[in-house]
């Protein structure tokens, strides 16, 4: 899997994002887990540590029609604001969700992603412990 970006927030900031604005976006390349299509994913990041957890990606996402491999490295929830995708979990299980839509994935699992119709969700990504 291709590197990821990140980006440094004060850990006690503030972080405000708008989805509708231009600003902000970067590239979020998936390299050799991309199966077919050409998702050009994008992401937003608002926030990259947390307080108590040492770490925390909390972001906007976007990808076009695609299918592509993922890894739940970390815990991961996200609400699907637009569009349509399907997600099949190693152990066989699928989700299809719509705008709308949320679920939460604990880490270790992997699957197949994919991306039906352009697609935008707000992910927050945790991993360590909360003192």
């Amino acid at each position: 899997m291709t590197a990821r970006p990140r980006l440094p927030n004060p850990i006690d900031s503030v972080a405000l994002a708008s989805l509708n604005t231009p600003d902000g976006w970067l590239a979020y390349p998936l390299g050799d887990d991309v199966i077919e299509g050409q998702p050009d994913t994008r992401m937003k990041l608002l926030r990259t540590v947390g307080v108590k957890t040492p770490h925390k990606s909390v972001a906007f996402f976007t990808s076009q029609p695609a299918k592509f491999h993922w890894r739940f490295d970390n815990d991961e929830a996200f609400v699907l604001i637009e569009g349509r995708i399907a997600i099949t979990m190693d152990t066989g299980e699928r989700f299809e969700m719509g705008a709308g839509d949320g679920v939460s994935i604990p880490a270790g699992h992997t699957g197949i992603c994919e991306v039906f119709e352009f697609s935008r969700k707000f992910t927050v990504v945790t991993s360590g412990t909360a003192d």
